[in-house]
């Protein structure tokens, strides 16, 4: 293993029995990694659970200084981080035109098809970052839909 190897870091995969569809993640044109499909999926079916360690809001402010966060807000006081004990739902990528809606039942977290996705189409949502922090620099989207807000992090 290289000296300069990033531990902290999941590896890029849907752990076993996570989605009962055939999902995987591989690189992305996006960012880094993303989840693609290999079989169609209809409309409305609950394709994978976002799982990780449940955090405080103190604890994901200390973990989202690094480069990369697998940080997902669940409800006032409840935060899950994919990096550890994920399921792959982490490594879907942000789109300002998704394919996934949030469904979260009793504090679980679950991206939804929002339509038909094709085979090898790339699972998409948007992530919604608000805006409000003046101080918060600009995140560029990479997302490349026509309807692109230009940043993750907009109003």
């Amino acid at each position: 293993m290289p000296a300069n190897a990033n531990l902290s870091q999941p590896s890029p995969r849907i752990a076993n029995g996570a989605s009962r569809f055939a999902i995987e993640v591989r690189a992305s044109p996006i960012h880094r990694f993303g989840v693609f499909t290999g079989e169609i999926i209809a409309s409305g079916e609950r394709i994978i659970e976002y799982t990780g360690e449940r955090i405080s809001y103190l604890e994901a402010a200390r973990r989202s200084v690094q480069p990369i966060v697998y940080l997902l807000w669940v409800a006032p006081g409840r935060i899950i981080d994919g990096s550890t004990g994920g399921s792959g739902a982490e490594f879907v990528n942000h789109s300002c035109e998704p394919n996934l809606i949030v469904d979260i039942a009793e504090g679980r977290v679950y991206f939804v098809s929002a339509r038909e996705i094709a085979c090898d189409e790339e699972l998409l949502l948007d992530y919604r970052m608000r805006a409000d922090d003046r101080d918060a620099s600009p995140m560029p989207c990479r997302c490349g839909a026509p309807g692109c807000r230009g940043f993750l992090n907009a109003p």
